[in-house]
């Protein structure tokens, strides 16, 4: 009948003895063990080990450590490690330098070199020809009818609206009468300007998410940025009616949606 092994060490060892430790004339030891081999054969293991003492400054818990008494089967043995079933490997020291710090702080320097190389290199494309220049010096503005901001005249007949290719603002478009609307003409009424919107907040959001109960809404405009094309966090919404913008005033002022505090007020100031 087998019995289990009260330890790894005594795998496939039925008769260990214990170590014959032999002290040599120049300091070292020799330990002597037999050991069954895999093939179940006895064998003798011979081992000369020189101890070296050194002295190292260690924290004085660490110290307090090495001093406890073992306990089970090797509570009889001096402290310390067993040199008959440990064998001690190379000391390893941890040497800490300051190189991550240095590596780090290039790291950051040349992202700050991109960062300022991006934004000093900025594209000029003229309107008129579209050359690496300002429309205002372009050679070809008196050729290609451009006018530019210094008051050069436009060629007899054609005006800002007839040139081919201009940008003309969304209020200064003539309508399906021909008319041109006035920006102090506008009737701004029914329009709420929606401050402290969180910069994903599109057009989209806001019509079929924050004032769908609102609907039909007339314009719904996210003010962005003109060269990045990011939200600046307010946008203008224009309602059918007052009475639906004043609704939509009380209702949604002060009121949470994506993290930040909505504030709703009236895009002109009403005449008391």
């Amino acid at each position: 009948m087998s019995t289990a092994l009260e330890s790894w060490a005594d795998a496939g060892d039925e008769f260990s003895a214990p170590a014959d430790i032999i002290n040599n004339p120049d300091g070292t030891k020799t330990v002597i063990t037999f050991r069954t081999n895999q093939d179940g054969k006895k064998v003798k293991i011979t081992q000369r080990i020189k101890e070296v003492k050194v002295q190292e400054r260690v924290h004085p818990l660490i110290a307090q450590r090495k001093n406890w008494s073992k306990y089970g089967k090797e509570k009889n043995k001096p402290a310390g490690p067993d040199t008959s079933t440990t064998q001690l490997g190379e000391k390893v020291e941890l040497k800490l330098g300051l190189s991550w710090k240095q590596i780090e702080k290039q790291e950051e320097e040349d992202k700050a070199q991109e960062r300022a190389s991006k934004i000093s290199v900025q594209t000029i494309k003229c309107r008129v020809c579209g050359g690496d220049h300002y429309t205002t010096k372009c050679p070809f503005r008196d050729t290609l009818g451009a006018t530019t901001a210094t008051g050069t005249p436009e060629p007899e007949g054609e005006t800002k609206e007839d040139t081919p290719g201009r940008y003309i603002p969304r209020h200064l478009r003539p309508d399906a009468n021909g008319n041109i609307p006035n920006k102090e003409l506008r009737d701004d009424s029914t329009t709420l300007k929606v401050s402290q919107l969180n910069n994903f907040v599109d057009e989209d959001m806001l019509r079929n998410e924050l004032f769908a109960r609102f609907a039909p809404l007339q314009r719904v405009t996210v003010v962005r940025n003109r060269e990045t094309g990011e939200s600046r966090g307010f946008a203008y919404v224009s309602f059918i009616t007052e009475e639906m913008a004043q609704k939509a005033l009380d209702l949604l002022n002060g009121k949470g949606y994506h993290s930040l505090i909505l504030h709703l007020e009236w895009s002109k100031k009403k005449k008391t």
